[in-house]
């Protein structure tokens, strides 16, 4: 009794982009196995993409053709350069406290 051994209601998970959920290997016709992944993906949720080996990487939801394109996918968006505060003219400005 309360040892938390009843049944499953569901199953979920976080799956992150670009990750491969189904991986088939063997002698099959390509036309069979994009049909078996069609089935398997209208019974899940989601978008899926048959991908198959020799494709160009993904980064993110990008495919990675070149060097180029991969340059320029990981370069900054945003300059990263902050301001540098002027202290010492921060510091002749503020009065000092007077000790008590």
């Amino acid at each position: 009794m309360g040892k938390g051994k009843g049944s499953f209601d569901y199953w979920c998970v976080r799956m992150p982009v670009s990750r491969i959920v189904f991986e088939l290997k063997g002698d099959v016709h390509e036309a069979v196995v994009r049909d078996a992944m069609r089935v398997a993906g209208n019974k899940l949720p989601g978008v899926y993409e048959f991908v198959k080996k020799g494709d160009p990487p993904m980064m993110g939801i990008t495919k990675v053709a070149d060097a180029h394109a991969e340059a320029m996918l990981r370069r900054p968006r945003l300059e990263m350069s902050m301001p540098v505060a002027n202290l010492e003219g921060t510091a002749e400005r503020v009065e000092a406290p007077s000790p008590p």
